[in-house]
Protein backbone atom coordinates (compact mmCIF):
# COMPACT_ATOMS: atom_id res chain seq x y z
CA UNK A 1 0.00 0.00 0.00
CA UNK A 2 1.03 3.26 -0.70
CA UNK A 3 0.86 5.74 2.05
CA UNK A 4 0.40 10.17 2.43
CA UNK A 5 3.55 11.66 3.86
CA UNK A 6 2.89 15.07 5.71
CA UNK A 7 4.01 17.15 2.66
CA UNK A 8 1.04 15.18 0.30
CA UNK A 9 -1.63 16.13 3.02
CA UNK A 10 -0.57 19.65 3.06
CA UNK A 11 -0.54 20.22 -0.93
CA UNK A 12 -4.13 18.48 -0.83
CA UNK A 13 -5.01 21.22 1.84
CA UNK A 14 -3.50 23.71 0.01
CA UNK A 15 -5.66 23.26 -3.02
CA UNK A 16 -8.50 23.02 -1.31
CA UNK A 17 -7.90 25.65 0.96
CA UNK A 18 -6.77 27.43 -2.12
CA UNK A 19 -3.43 29.06 -0.54
CA UNK A 20 0.07 28.80 -1.06
CA UNK A 21 1.62 25.23 1.45
CA UNK A 22 3.41 27.82 3.67
CA UNK A 23 -0.39 29.29 4.55
CA UNK A 24 -1.60 25.80 4.38
CA UNK A 25 1.41 24.60 7.11
CA UNK A 26 0.23 27.62 9.20
CA UNK A 27 -3.81 27.03 9.24
CA UNK A 28 -3.04 23.74 10.07
CA UNK A 29 -2.39 21.21 13.56
CA UNK A 30 0.76 19.22 11.70
CA UNK A 31 1.24 17.26 14.93
CA UNK A 32 -2.43 15.96 14.43
CA UNK A 33 -2.03 15.23 11.12
CA UNK A 34 1.22 13.23 11.96
CA UNK A 35 -0.76 11.49 14.36
CA UNK A 36 -3.97 10.41 12.18
CA UNK A 37 -1.00 9.62 9.12
CA UNK A 38 0.69 7.16 12.16
CA UNK A 39 -2.28 5.43 12.83
CA UNK A 40 -2.91 4.80 8.94
CA UNK A 41 0.46 3.08 8.33
CA UNK A 42 0.08 1.00 11.32
CA UNK A 43 -3.04 -0.07 9.45
CA UNK A 44 -3.64 -3.16 7.22
CA UNK A 45 -5.96 -3.35 3.92
CA UNK A 46 -6.86 -0.28 1.84
CA UNK A 47 -10.54 0.00 3.04
CA UNK A 48 -9.48 0.02 6.94
CA UNK A 49 -6.63 2.46 6.34
CA UNK A 50 -9.17 4.88 4.41
CA UNK A 51 -11.23 4.70 7.54
CA UNK A 52 -9.17 4.88 9.93
CA UNK A 53 -7.80 8.56 7.89
CA UNK A 54 -10.73 9.50 7.37
CA UNK A 55 -12.27 8.94 11.09
CA UNK A 56 -9.22 10.78 11.98
CA UNK A 57 -8.90 13.33 10.17
CA UNK A 58 -12.52 14.20 11.04
CA UNK A 59 -12.31 13.81 14.75
CA UNK A 60 -8.77 15.72 15.39
CA UNK A 61 -9.82 18.68 13.04
CA UNK A 62 -6.55 19.73 12.13
CA UNK A 63 -7.48 21.72 9.27
CA UNK A 64 -10.86 24.12 11.04
CA UNK A 65 -13.37 25.61 9.51
CA UNK A 66 -12.99 23.67 6.35
CA UNK A 67 -11.82 20.41 7.81
CA UNK A 68 -14.54 18.43 6.72
CA UNK A 69 -13.63 18.82 2.94
CA UNK A 70 -10.58 18.56 3.47
CA UNK A 71 -10.45 15.61 5.29
CA UNK A 72 -12.25 14.10 1.96
CA UNK A 73 -9.85 15.57 -0.19
CA UNK A 74 -7.17 14.10 0.92
CA UNK A 75 -9.10 10.23 1.54
CA UNK A 76 -9.83 10.91 -2.28
CA UNK A 77 -6.10 11.33 -3.04
CA UNK A 78 -5.51 8.60 -0.39
CA UNK A 79 -7.69 5.63 -2.76
CA UNK A 80 -6.75 7.50 -5.77
CA UNK A 81 -2.79 6.52 -5.05
CA UNK A 82 -3.35 3.46 -4.46
CA UNK A 83 -5.40 2.86 -7.81
CA UNK A 84 -9.18 3.02 -6.53
CA UNK A 85 -12.20 4.94 -7.33
CA UNK A 86 -14.22 6.02 -3.80
CA UNK A 87 -17.81 6.66 -4.73
CA UNK A 88 -19.33 9.41 -2.47
CA UNK A 89 -22.94 9.43 -3.51
CA UNK A 90 -25.17 9.77 -2.46
CA UNK A 91 -24.18 12.90 -0.34
CA UNK A 92 -26.65 12.08 2.32
CA UNK A 93 -25.14 9.25 3.33
CA UNK A 94 -21.71 10.62 3.52
CA UNK A 95 -22.68 13.64 5.55
CA UNK A 96 -24.34 11.52 7.34
CA UNK A 97 -21.29 9.21 8.24
CA UNK A 98 -19.20 12.43 9.02
CA UNK A 99 -21.78 13.55 11.69
CA UNK A 100 -21.20 10.62 13.11
CA UNK A 101 -17.60 10.12 13.49
CA UNK A 102 -17.69 14.05 14.63
CA UNK A 103 -19.82 13.24 17.31
CA UNK A 104 -17.53 10.39 18.53
CA UNK A 105 -19.00 7.05 16.78
CA UNK A 106 -16.76 5.48 13.89
CA UNK A 107 -18.29 2.25 14.10
CA UNK A 108 -19.19 1.21 10.53
CA UNK A 109 -16.91 3.23 8.88
CA UNK A 110 -14.49 0.81 7.33
CA UNK A 111 -17.94 -0.84 6.08
CA UNK A 112 -18.91 2.15 4.39
CA UNK A 113 -15.23 2.47 2.59
CA UNK A 114 -15.59 -1.01 1.65
CA UNK A 115 -18.91 -0.46 -0.19
CA UNK A 116 -17.72 2.23 -2.03
CA UNK A 117 -14.13 1.47 -3.25
CA UNK A 118 -13.91 0.23 -6.16
CA UNK A 119 -10.00 -1.33 -7.85
CA UNK A 120 -9.39 0.13 -11.38
CA UNK A 121 -7.32 -0.66 -14.07
CA UNK A 122 -4.41 -3.43 -13.33
CA UNK A 123 -5.62 -4.07 -9.79
CA UNK A 124 -8.97 -5.19 -11.02
CA UNK A 125 -7.75 -7.22 -13.86
CA UNK A 126 -5.57 -9.19 -11.53
CA UNK A 127 -7.96 -9.52 -9.00
CA UNK A 128 -10.84 -10.75 -11.39
CA UNK A 129 -8.12 -13.30 -13.71
CA UNK A 130 -5.05 -14.24 -11.80
CA UNK A 131 -6.56 -14.74 -7.92
CA UNK A 132 -3.63 -15.83 -5.49
CA UNK A 133 -2.87 -19.35 -5.19
CA UNK A 134 -1.54 -20.61 -2.15
CA UNK A 135 2.11 -20.33 -3.28
CA UNK A 136 1.86 -17.21 -4.59
CA UNK A 137 0.59 -16.27 -1.31
CA UNK A 138 3.10 -17.98 0.55
CA UNK A 139 5.88 -16.20 -1.05
CA UNK A 140 4.16 -12.75 -0.47
CA UNK A 141 4.01 -13.42 3.42
CA UNK A 142 7.38 -14.76 3.37
CA UNK A 143 8.95 -11.66 1.87
CA UNK A 144 7.04 -8.63 3.68
CA UNK A 145 5.71 -10.40 6.81
CA UNK A 146 2.36 -10.47 5.95
CA UNK A 147 -0.50 -10.97 3.62
CA UNK A 148 -0.74 -7.90 0.75
CA UNK A 149 -2.10 -8.27 -2.93
CA UNK A 150 0.07 -8.63 -5.47
CA UNK A 151 -0.45 -5.66 -7.42
CA UNK A 152 1.16 -3.21 -4.30
CA UNK A 153 4.64 -3.83 -5.03
CA UNK A 154 4.06 -3.63 -9.09
CA UNK A 155 5.88 -0.61 -10.34
CA UNK A 156 3.68 1.51 -12.63
CA UNK A 157 5.58 0.24 -15.78
CA UNK A 158 5.57 -3.20 -14.61
CA UNK A 159 1.31 -2.57 -14.31
CA UNK A 160 2.00 -1.64 -17.90
CA UNK A 161 3.63 -4.51 -18.94
CA UNK A 162 0.87 -7.07 -17.83
CA UNK A 163 -2.10 -4.66 -18.96
CA UNK A 164 -0.30 -4.74 -22.59
CA UNK A 165 0.11 -8.42 -22.43
CA UNK A 166 -3.68 -8.75 -22.19
CA UNK A 167 -4.03 -6.12 -25.14
CA UNK A 168 -1.26 -8.57 -27.03
CA UNK A 169 -3.66 -11.92 -26.14
CA UNK A 170 -6.45 -10.00 -27.54
CA UNK A 171 -4.65 -8.78 -30.50
CA UNK A 172 -4.07 -12.56 -31.15
CA UNK A 173 -7.59 -13.72 -30.57
CA UNK A 174 -6.18 -16.16 -27.71
CA UNK A 175 -8.08 -17.01 -24.70
CA UNK A 176 -5.44 -16.89 -22.11
CA UNK A 177 -2.02 -14.56 -21.52
CA UNK A 178 0.69 -16.82 -21.89
CA UNK A 179 4.70 -15.88 -21.36
CA UNK A 180 4.89 -14.80 -25.30
CA UNK A 181 2.19 -12.20 -24.30
CA UNK A 182 4.17 -10.91 -21.26
CA UNK A 183 7.44 -10.92 -23.87
CA UNK A 184 5.50 -8.64 -26.24
CA UNK A 185 4.40 -6.53 -22.91
CA UNK A 186 7.78 -6.52 -21.56
CA UNK A 187 8.90 -4.84 -25.37
CA UNK A 188 5.76 -2.45 -25.82
CA UNK A 189 7.14 -0.81 -22.53
CA UNK A 190 10.02 0.85 -24.14
CA UNK A 191 10.69 3.49 -21.63
CA UNK A 192 10.94 0.20 -19.05
CA UNK A 193 14.35 -1.15 -18.04
CA UNK A 194 13.20 -4.76 -19.58
CA UNK A 195 12.44 -3.16 -22.89
CA UNK A 196 15.47 -0.84 -23.31
CA UNK A 197 17.41 -4.35 -22.95
CA UNK A 198 15.08 -5.69 -25.59
CA UNK A 199 15.54 -2.71 -27.63
CA UNK A 200 17.03 -5.10 -30.26
CA UNK A 201 13.92 -7.48 -30.47
CA UNK A 202 11.28 -5.86 -32.31
CA UNK A 203 7.57 -5.98 -31.06
CA UNK A 204 6.78 -7.34 -35.21
CA UNK A 205 9.39 -9.98 -35.38
CA UNK A 206 8.16 -11.55 -31.69
CA UNK A 207 4.95 -11.22 -32.83
CA UNK A 208 5.58 -12.97 -36.12
CA UNK A 209 7.01 -15.94 -34.41
CA UNK A 210 4.53 -16.10 -31.92
CA UNK A 211 1.79 -16.77 -34.68
CA UNK A 212 4.29 -19.56 -36.53
CA UNK A 213 4.50 -21.32 -33.04
CA UNK A 214 1.01 -21.66 -31.61
CA UNK A 215 -1.02 -19.41 -34.15
CA UNK A 216 -3.97 -16.91 -34.30
CA UNK A 217 -7.32 -17.91 -32.07
CA UNK A 218 -10.67 -18.69 -33.47
CA UNK A 219 -11.94 -15.53 -32.40
CA UNK A 220 -11.49 -12.31 -30.17
CA UNK A 221 -11.93 -13.18 -26.05
CA UNK A 222 -14.46 -11.69 -24.14
CA UNK A 223 -14.35 -10.72 -20.84
CA UNK A 224 -11.40 -10.77 -18.71
CA UNK A 225 -8.67 -13.21 -20.32
CA UNK A 226 -7.07 -15.55 -17.70
CA UNK A 227 -3.17 -16.21 -17.19
CA UNK A 228 -1.55 -19.68 -18.18
CA UNK A 229 0.12 -21.60 -15.28
CA UNK A 230 3.63 -20.50 -16.99
CA UNK A 231 3.03 -16.97 -16.90
CA UNK A 232 1.60 -17.24 -13.63
CA UNK A 233 4.85 -18.48 -12.64
CA UNK A 234 7.00 -15.73 -14.04
CA UNK A 235 4.78 -13.07 -11.85
CA UNK A 236 5.54 -15.59 -8.92
CA UNK A 237 9.19 -15.87 -9.85
CA UNK A 238 9.40 -12.03 -10.15
CA UNK A 239 8.48 -11.96 -6.46
CA UNK A 240 11.65 -14.17 -5.80
CA UNK A 241 13.98 -12.35 -7.61
CA UNK A 242 12.59 -8.92 -6.17
CA UNK A 243 13.54 -10.99 -2.84
CA UNK A 244 16.34 -11.90 -3.88
CA UNK A 245 17.79 -9.08 -5.31
CA UNK A 246 16.62 -6.82 -2.07
CA UNK A 247 14.42 -5.00 -3.79
CA UNK A 248 11.32 -3.09 -2.25
CA UNK A 249 8.79 -3.14 -5.98
CA UNK A 250 8.57 -5.44 -8.80
CA UNK A 251 9.67 -3.63 -11.66
CA UNK A 252 9.94 -4.62 -15.23
CA UNK A 253 13.53 -5.90 -15.37
CA UNK A 254 12.31 -8.67 -12.06
CA UNK A 255 9.28 -9.77 -14.75
CA UNK A 256 11.98 -10.06 -17.31
CA UNK A 257 14.23 -12.31 -14.81
CA UNK A 258 11.20 -14.34 -14.01
CA UNK A 259 10.70 -14.64 -17.82
CA UNK A 260 14.04 -15.84 -18.15
CA UNK A 261 13.64 -18.80 -15.54
CA UNK A 262 11.07 -20.48 -18.13
CA UNK A 263 13.43 -21.90 -20.76
CA UNK A 264 10.47 -24.06 -22.42
CA UNK A 265 7.67 -21.66 -22.84
CA UNK A 266 6.86 -19.82 -25.93
CA UNK A 267 8.97 -16.97 -24.84
CA UNK A 268 11.95 -18.93 -24.83
CA UNK A 269 11.27 -20.64 -28.21
CA UNK A 270 10.98 -16.69 -29.81
CA UNK A 271 13.85 -15.15 -27.65
CA UNK A 272 15.97 -18.25 -28.79
CA UNK A 273 15.11 -18.46 -32.37
CA UNK A 274 15.80 -14.32 -32.81
CA UNK A 275 19.50 -15.20 -31.02
CA UNK A 276 18.99 -14.03 -27.89
CA UNK A 277 21.58 -14.90 -25.07
CA UNK A 278 19.94 -15.54 -22.19
CA UNK A 279 22.72 -15.37 -19.76
CA UNK A 280 23.87 -11.69 -21.06
CA UNK A 281 20.40 -10.88 -21.02
CA UNK A 282 19.85 -11.84 -17.19
CA UNK A 283 23.54 -10.29 -16.29
CA UNK A 284 22.41 -6.84 -17.81
CA UNK A 285 18.79 -7.01 -16.18
CA UNK A 286 20.76 -7.76 -12.70
CA UNK A 287 23.12 -4.49 -13.33
CA UNK A 288 20.52 -2.68 -14.12
CA UNK A 289 18.52 -3.31 -10.97
CA UNK A 290 21.70 -2.83 -8.77
CA UNK A 291 22.56 0.57 -10.37
CA UNK A 292 19.08 2.00 -9.84
CA UNK A 293 18.74 0.73 -6.37
CA UNK A 294 22.39 2.70 -5.82
CA UNK A 295 20.40 5.84 -7.36
CA UNK A 296 18.04 5.79 -5.24
CA UNK A 297 19.81 5.62 -2.16
CA UNK A 298 22.38 8.62 -3.55
CA UNK A 299 19.21 10.23 -3.74
CA UNK A 300 17.54 9.47 -0.43
CA UNK A 301 21.28 10.70 0.97
CA UNK A 302 20.85 13.95 -0.91
CA UNK A 303 17.40 14.73 0.67
CA UNK A 304 18.16 13.15 4.02
CA UNK A 305 18.58 16.98 5.63
CA UNK A 306 15.30 18.31 4.10
CA UNK A 307 13.35 18.13 7.41
CA UNK A 308 10.87 15.74 5.54
CA UNK A 309 9.70 18.37 3.37
CA UNK A 310 11.01 16.38 -0.05
CA UNK A 311 7.71 14.96 -1.64
CA UNK A 312 7.69 11.41 -3.07
CA UNK A 313 7.25 13.45 -6.20
CA UNK A 314 9.79 15.48 -6.22
CA UNK A 315 12.19 12.51 -4.87
CA UNK A 316 10.72 10.16 -8.36
CA UNK A 317 11.53 13.28 -10.01
CA UNK A 318 15.31 13.12 -8.51
CA UNK A 319 15.74 9.58 -8.93
CA UNK A 320 14.39 9.37 -12.72
CA UNK A 321 17.45 12.02 -13.54
CA UNK A 322 19.94 9.92 -12.00
CA UNK A 323 18.65 7.24 -14.14
CA UNK A 324 18.92 9.18 -17.26
CA UNK A 325 22.76 10.17 -16.71
CA UNK A 326 23.12 6.13 -15.70
CA UNK A 327 21.47 5.39 -18.65
CA UNK A 328 23.78 7.91 -21.04
CA UNK A 329 26.85 6.80 -19.63
CA UNK A 330 25.85 2.83 -19.60
CA UNK A 331 25.24 3.86 -23.59
CA UNK A 332 28.27 5.37 -24.24
CA UNK A 333 30.21 2.42 -22.24
CA UNK A 334 28.32 0.11 -24.91
CA UNK A 335 29.41 1.67 -27.59
CA UNK A 336 33.02 1.93 -26.51
CA UNK A 337 32.69 -1.81 -25.94
CA UNK A 338 31.38 -2.63 -29.44
CA UNK A 339 34.20 0.16 -30.93
CA UNK A 340 37.07 -2.03 -29.31
CA UNK A 341 35.69 -5.32 -30.60
CA UNK A 342 35.10 -4.16 -34.00
CA UNK A 343 38.88 -2.92 -34.07
CA UNK A 344 39.90 -5.85 -32.58
CA UNK A 345 38.41 -7.53 -35.46
CA UNK A 346 40.01 -4.90 -38.19
CA UNK A 347 43.60 -6.86 -36.00
CA UNK A 348 44.11 -2.79 -34.77
CA UNK A 349 44.79 -2.81 -30.73
CA UNK A 350 42.55 -0.28 -29.44
CA UNK A 351 44.85 0.18 -26.30
CA UNK A 352 47.86 1.43 -29.54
Amino acid sequence: MRYLDLYDVLAVAARVLRCDTAEAVRRTDLEAVERVLADVRSTAGLAEATAVLLAGLVRARPFGGANRVVAVAVILQFTALNHADLRLEPVEEVDELLDRVAAGDSTGVADFVRERLQRTGFEAMLEQQLGFDAALESAIDDWIGRRVAMYERFTEQARKVVILAQDEARGLDHSYIGTEHLLLGLINVPEGGAGKLLSTVGAPAVRELVIEIVGRGQHAPEGPIPFTPRAKSILEDSFTEARRLDSENIDTEHLLLGLLKDTDGVAAQVLSRLGVEVSDLRSQAERRIDRRQRSQEAVAAMVAGDAGWTSYGRRHHLIAELNAVLDENERLHEQVARLRDLLRKHDIDPEG
